[in-house]
């Protein structure tokens, strides 16, 4: 007996190295032996077939031998080789399951659209239709300035010195209303104007004998009577310069040009004609 276990020892020292330990593989016990001997035996009891099979005489030499090489290895103490074998089955490896994310796609290039050839038909033609007639503006003669504001307005002309101005705008007042209010002012403003300014004294003279004859008490009678002893005094006519004197005396003996008005009658009187 001691003959056959050295026979075995002999045989699993040749299976050392195969083992994962560094030496001879370590000893397990009968009792351990025996438990892996009868497990071994009931898996291949209990293996499920799809239908029974005639026993193979190379099947019962195969488990006869195995059972014989399970037995000497309990006796002898050590199971090198198949312990590998017998080890309890390993975890399945853990499958990992590899989800590839697909990569955004990148959006294709809108396809180049062909450019469109213009069409030739060619379009009727569009009927010019004729713009309406502008509306004749009738332009309405602008109304004719009041004579009040032409003095006021010759007026302003004067005190800026612009005289010839003046005296047009006083021309304008007589000849467009002759016989009013108006026009008798702007004879007595145009004789004055004449006799200081424009050196008309002629000028000056009929423009105020004019508004006496229009208006013989007016309310500017006194300053046309004056004009026309001015007139007459710039004119050399002494003569009738004394009787232009003795006309304003008499119709404005309360003037207060009469007293100087005396005087210069006086002064004509004594001096021969």
């Amino acid at each position: 007996m001691s003959e056959r276990i050295d026979e075995h020892d002999e045989l699993f020292e040749l299976l050392g190295p195969l083992d994962e330990s560094a030496g001879p593989a370590r000893r397990i016990s009968r009792q351990r032996a025996s438990e892996l001997v009868q497990g071994a035996l009931a898996t291949l009891e209990t293996s499920d077939a799809p239908r029974p099979r005639r026993w193979s005489w190379r099947k019962g030499v195969w488990v006869t031998g195995v059972c014989v090489a399970l037995a000497g290895a309990a006796a002898a103490g050590i199971w090198p080789g198949v312990r590998r074998w017998m080890r309890e089955p390993e975890a399945e490896p853990t499958r990992v399951v590899v989800v590839t994310v697909p990569a955004e796609s990148t959006p294709l290039p809108a396809a180049p659209v062909a450019p469109v050839a213009p069409s030739m038909e060619v379009a009727p033609p569009v009927e010019e239709v004729p713009a309406p007639p502008e509306p004749v503006s009738r332009t309405r003669p602008a109304p004719a300035a009041e004579p009040e504001d032409l003095l006021r307005l010759a007026n302003e002309r004067r005190a800026e010195g612009r005289w010839q101005a003046a005296e047009a705008l006083y021309l304008r007042v007589i000849q467009s209303y002759p016989r009013t209010t108006s026009a008798y002012v702007a004879r007595v403003a145009s004789g004055g104007l004449r006799l200081e300014h424009l050196g008309d004294a002629k000028g000056a003279l009929r423009q105020f004998q004019e508004a006496l004859r229009v208006q013989p008490r007016g309310s500017l009678s006194e300053e046309a009577r004056g004009g026309v002893v001015e007139a007459w005094r710039a004119l050399g006519d002494g003569a009738k310069e004394a009787r232009a004197l003795e006309e304003f005396l008499e119709a404005h003996p309360d003037s207060l040009l009469a007293e100087q008005a005396r005087r210069r009658l006086r002064q004509l009187s004594s001096t021969p004609q």
